[in-house]
């Protein structure tokens, strides 16, 4: 996510350095709204410009399908796991806890039976 912001604000950047302000590099249409800006002065973006936020825009792109993919094989765990499916859709529902997150929880220890505090404290250790 870090990253992906990171590469967002640098195409940003890049554009303000041009008088360019409001695009959204996050729209499904975002090469093609490139193609349509102008600078501040009303000129068409600079061509080496462009190619310099294409290639922001390729990492950028390039980054969302990691985690789309990294997400999608989270998922696929979930499904292959279904008897803690139900523990860990409780879990997802506690703010701040995604499911991924939830299901490396689950699958990490939350599923074992402790019978008493000094059980969980000598597994945490």
């Amino acid at each position: 996510m870090e990253k992906r912001i990171r590469h967002s604000n640098r195409i940003k950047g890049l554009l303000f350095s041009q008088g360019i302000t409001g695009y959204d590099p996050f729209r499904r249409d975002r090469r093609q709204q490139l193609e349509m800006l102008r600078t501040g002065d009303g000129r068409p973006l600079p061509s080496n410009m462009k190619r310099q936020v294409l290639r922001e825009v390729a990492r950028m792109e390039l980054l969302i399908d990691q985690i789309k993919e990294v997400e999608a094989e989270c998922n696929d765990m979930l499904i292959e796991e279904r008897q803690s499916a139900r523990e860990v859709a409780l879990l997802s529902k506690v703010v701040g806890i995604r499911p991924e997150l939830a299901a490396v929880l689950w699958g990490e220890g939350l599923f074992r039976h402790f019978n008493n505090r000094r059980q969980v404290a000598g597994y945490a250790v």
